[in-house]
């Protein structure tokens, strides 16, 4: 016999402590703000504009702060009746056994953690159910669903429910979490609970469904999601953004009211956590006539003629999509006796980096680094939601070999290493590298200043022992091209075709393509260039070392990691002091380095010699200039 009842009491379940939710917290999971509105407000609300009029609140886990939270919730009109599971740690069909009272003449029964549009319980609300049989409103397309691996799944044949859980290997829908119940669904679980001593919801489906009572309701394209982790709260943000609280079919109509603000919230949390790379150093260089740029590990030379006549030439075809990526790429595998498929193309070191990041590491994995050291590597892994393990150097400024292996874990992805290092400016002993690649984890050893040492080694022919290598390069430092951004990776072919799997098309712009051939093409003028600096390295390196109280470090870069503490000074200050006397160096807060670390760029032979009057004049080595005590605001993120 077909019954169409009117149903318009809801029992809701609230008792667990939602542990995987809300741990550590105050309140019960039901009361976690969800878009600034407890989950279980948001569930009753619905409820009453479907047209529930009673709904019975089973409490357990802190069950005195969520009756008073919703006694005192002005924009609930229904009636509220409260019972108590005191045996709330135990499964979920436990808590409706409390409710049994209430079931009498049949009721919508939700969870406190699932949203849900109230076009599900409308349909659950309109069902002609023969009488003694149950409903559950249930989504016949699972992969829309959020959390599929924890979702209870069901097996449907012929509009009834034959098998539910978590585990089901065969299913053609999910559990949406809210049903329509009657008191033989009550009579199974207590026969359940009576033997076993405890009983879920879906062994109460189970046993009624074995006798034909227990019946699926269809909820179409109706949105739900069950709010039970963090990550599901940010799901659940977004769908209402978007759909409004009543997750309507069409997205809310937003226009004239849009806070430019609000666009963040979409963005993942560890997005939302990213501070911003810093680029206006450049903007605050250019604007200062006359200042000497040392504070960006820049070439101080302009392109030759020979590669400035190749970029014109390929503006010339800017109408069109690059090309000559693979004959740089084979020309670069050939200067290292490789071929052109252990060679990835990037704009810049940077997206090198970028890429391998993204191709190894996911949220809540790990990247181990050796600090202090180049600052992209730590900001890029917490764009991608990836936890940097900063490993510090040793009180020599070496890398710290027996820590980086005893801090590697099952989350650890890539090792990132510098060398030489920025800002340090010392390779790494090959031995110590060894030691590292025989984990086998992927190991990117960064040689952006390869070209710069005093006899230039690479470390390549290692790619044809340890497959796990991934050689990272740059065309910025040592040839000059830093405004045409161009690096590369080199390393096995089979990571070369992961890498290209992440990497996008086109990524290379034609001219610095063109640029970068013509320097491998003038490599007579590049090493004149390469030997100039190195001189103006030891210059400065002479210089410093001679400053009473300065501590320069040795360096295999373009660069000088120069410690001023022992003057009694800061990094921050000697910076605003150097700047307002023409020349632009480098703090290295960022870097993970002593607050008295400077590092200074080397320039052409003028720039070093008026670096170093001007960095004696504000130590006060050789006037009564003294250090400027109040540190100006500036950028703190250079390369």
């Amino acid at each position: 016999m077909l019954e169409r009842r009117k149903v318009d009491r809801a029992i809701v379940l609230a008792a667990g402590t939602g542990s995987r939710l809300v741990s550590g917290e105050e309140y019960p999971k039901p009361l976690k703000p969800v878009s600034g509105v407890p989950l279980i407000v948001r569930i009753l609300r619905s409820l009453q504009d479907e047209g529930i009029r009673e709904a019975v609140i089973v409490l357990g886990y802190l069950g005195d702060k969520l009756r008073r939270a919703l006694v005192a919730e002005p924009s609930l009109a229904l009636s509220l009746t409260f019972v108590t599971n005191e045996q709330f740690t135990k499964k979920n069909g436990v808590s409706l056994l409390a409710a049994r009272p209430y079931l009498e003449g049949g009721a919508i029964l939700t969870m406190a953690d699932h949203l849900y549009s109230p076009e599900i319980v409308r349909r659950l609300r309109a069902l002609d159910l023969p009488r003694g049989t149950s409903a559950l409103a249930v989504d016949y397309d699972p992969e829309r669903c959020f959390d599929l691996d924890d979702a209870t799944k069901v097996r449907v044949e012929q509009g009834r429910i034959v098998d539910i859980g978590k585990e089901i290997a065969a299913y053609n829908a999910v559990d949406t979490g809210v049903f329509r119940v009657g008191p033989e669904l009550v009579d199974e679980l207590a026969a359940l609970y009576d033997r076993h001593g405890d009983c879920s919801l879906s062994d109460g489906v189970k046993a009624l469904s074995a006798r034909g009572k227990f019946v699926a309701c269809d909820a179409g394209d109706a949105r739900w999601i069950d709010v039970d982790t963090p990550v599901a709260v940010q799901r659940a943000e977004a769908m209402l953004r978007v759909f409004g609280d009543a997750l309507g079919d069409e997205p809310t109509s937003a226009v004239g009211r849009i806070d430019p603000e609000a666009m963040e919230l979409f963005a993942p949390s560890w997005v939302r956590a990213v501070q911003p790379y810093k680029e206006d150093h450049f903007e605050l260089a250019n604007h200062r006539d006359g200042v000497d740029r040392l504070m960006s590990n820049e070439s101080p030379f302009a392109p030759s003629e020979r590669v400035i006549d190749a970029i014109v030439a390929a503006a010339r075809k800017g109408n069109l999509y690059p090309t000559g990526m693979t004959e740089l790429r084979t020309k670069l595998g050939v200067r290292e006796g490789l071929d052109g498929d252990h060679v990835m193309l990037g704009a810049g070191s940077t997206e090198v980096i970028d890429i391998i990041i993204r191709t190894f590491c996911g949220p809540g994995e790990e990247i181990l680094l050796s600090v202090p050291t180049f600052s992209m590597y730590e900001a890029r892994t917490r764009t991608m939601g990836g936890i940097p393990v900063l490993v510090p150097m040793t009180q020599d400024a070496d890398f710290d070999v027996p820590a980086l292996i005893s801090s590697v874990t099952e989350r650890t992805k890539v090792l990132f290493l510098c060398s030489p290092n920025n800002p340090t400016g010392n390779p790494i002993k090959e031995s110590a590298l060894r030691r590292i690649l025989g984990l086998g984890l992927p190991t990117v050893i960064d040689e952006a200043y390869f070209e710069l040492g005093e006899t230039p080694e690479s470390l390549v022919y290692l790619l044809a022992e340890y497959p796990n290598a991934i050689i990272s390069r740059t065309f910025s430092k040592g040839f000059g091209l830093a405004g045409l951004r161009i690096g590369y990776a080199l390393a096995h072919p089979v990571v070369i075709k992961l890498l290209s799997r992440v990497k996008l098309p086109w990524n290379v712009s034609g001219l610095a393509i063109a640029a970068a051939s013509a320097v491998l093409d003038d490599m007579a003028e590049q090493e004149s260039r390469l030997a100039k600096l190195r001189d103006g390295r030891a210059y400065l390196l002479r210089e410093l070392a001679a400053m009473p109280g300065v501590t320069p470090m040795p360096s295999e870069a373009n660069f000088i990691l120069v410690d001023v503490a022992a003057c009694g000074t800061t990094s921050d200050a000697v910076l605003a002091a150097m700047l307002e006397r023409g020349v632009f160096v480098r703090a290295l807060t960022v870097h993970h380095a002593g607050r008295g670390m400077v590092r200074i760029t080397v320039g052409t032979r003028e720039q070093n010699e008026r670096c170093v009057a001007v960095l004696r004049r504000v130590l006060g080595i050789d006037a009564t200039v003294r250090v400027w005590a109040r540190a100006a605001e500036l950028p703190n993120d250079a390369e």
